[in-house]
């Protein structure tokens, strides 16, 4: 197996720590990394993944590309064991016996192990094993339970995005930002739940775990919860402004010849775009976590081919290699560091002569243009 410097770097840190995180930027392979670790190893092992379709979409083929033979699956669909076999989380924290006849664990995408059950379940199960390398771009989550994960398995080794596209490790891009302007009455509607997330901020407080229980005696009015609604309906709100369509329109039109791929935050939202490009003639598909494992494969395989764009709605923002597309489209409304960094890192998978182009589309003089700022900034600081 030919490694990268870098990777190479990552995989005797991880080796000779035994126990601890790669952080690399999403498009650096840290999936290779992960497997020459195995190989170096050479221990009976599990591999932990977020989704099914990581499963035998990205982790099966890869290890059996660099010389595994009867990689096991264990999921709702597949049952084998190998010397290597790879699972879920939901199926690790269902099945604890899993981890009962290996000495090594990946962890992908580890930020995961910071949910509840994770924690509660697979944490104690992982420290028991000689061997554990979680993989992320970044495993700190706004909860703050990383502190609890990353304490048994430390980062040791840590390339961000910025350093990644300075390197040339990952393929150049140029953000690209459209402002899309709201009708007057859906500046309207964002005023009046902006308010509403503001005074819920006032009377209750930054903590919003508190929110639910915020009463005002007062106007007998529980604040905290019409803070809550306020920002979901602002998210959809956001997602579904008309101009931002005609903007994707635009760009799609500009690249005709080119797959695209499309990030919004609600499934509303993207069958919403998609029906809009259908009216005017292009070709497009939605992939989101309702999509039917079977169609999704169908989705991957005909994209860039039968059709130019895919709508997509979280599902594909971890672990699948999508190294030919260099257009991105995001519709601003989210505020993750790491959901930026992973959309990012979708299309700026190296490849020779790629050059990608990520188009920010954001209503101005609304919160989406501190987002677009961020993520702009993400990529020129790099």
């Amino acid at each position: 197996m030919v490694l990268r410097e870098y990777q190479e770097e990552a995989v005797e840190k991880a080796y000779h720590a035994k126990k601890g995180t790669v952080k690399a930027a999403t498009g650096t392979g840290k999936t290779i990394v992960a497997i020459a670790w195995l190989e170096k190893i050479g221990k009976q092992s599990l591999v932990i993944v977020p989704t099914q379709a990581l499963i035998y979409q990205a982790w099966t083929p890869k290890l059996e590309n660099y010389g595994f033979s009867d990689v096991g699956q264990y999921y709702a669909f597949a049952k084998t064991f190998g010397p290597v076999t790879v699972t879920t989380f939901s199926s690790a924290i269902s099945h604890p016996e899993l981890f009962d006849s290996v000495d090594a664990v990946v962890v992908d995408e580890i930020h995961h192990l910071g949910a509840s059950q994770a924690l509660n379940r697979l944490l104690p199960k992982l420290k028991e094993k000689e061997y554990v390398l979680g993989l992320s771009s970044v495993p700190e989550r706004e909860d703050k339970s990383h502190e609890l994960f990353l304490k048994e398995f430390p980062i040791v080794f840590d390339l961000s995005l910025g350093s990644a596209l300075k390197s040339g490790y990952v393929s150049p891009i140029e953000p690209i930002s459209i402002p899309a302007a709201m009708t007057e009455k859906e500046r309207a509607e964002y005023e009046m739940l902006t308010a509403k997330i503001q005074r819920a901020f006032r009377f209750c407080g930054p903590n919003m775990a508190r929110w639910m229980r915020c009463f005002d005696p007062k106007t007998r009015k529980f604040v905290g919860r019409e803070g809550v609604w306020a920002i979901a309906k602002r998210k959809t709100l956001l997602s579904g402004i008309e101009s931002k369509k005609e903007s994707v329109f635009k760009i799609v039109e500009a690249h005709s010849d080119k797959p695209i791929i499309l990030f919004a935050e609600s499934v509303r939202a993207i069958e919403s775009i998609k029906e809009y490009l259908r009216d005017r003639d292009v070709t497009c598909e939605t992939f989101h976590a309702g999509t039917e494992p079977q169609e999704r494969f169908r989705i991957l395989q005909e994209w860039g081919t039968k059709f130019q764009v895919l709508l997509s709605c979280r599902a594909l923002e971890e672990g699948l290699d999508i190294s030919e597309v260099e257009i991105g489209i995001l519709i601003t409304n989210g505020k993750s560091k790491r959901q930026y960094i992973q959309r990012i890192g979708r299309i700026v998978r190296p490849l020779e002569g790629k050059h990608a182009k990520f188009y920010i589309v954001y209503c101005p003089g609304t919160v989406e243009e501190t987002y677009s700022k961020t993520i702009a900034k993400l990529i020129q600081t790099a």
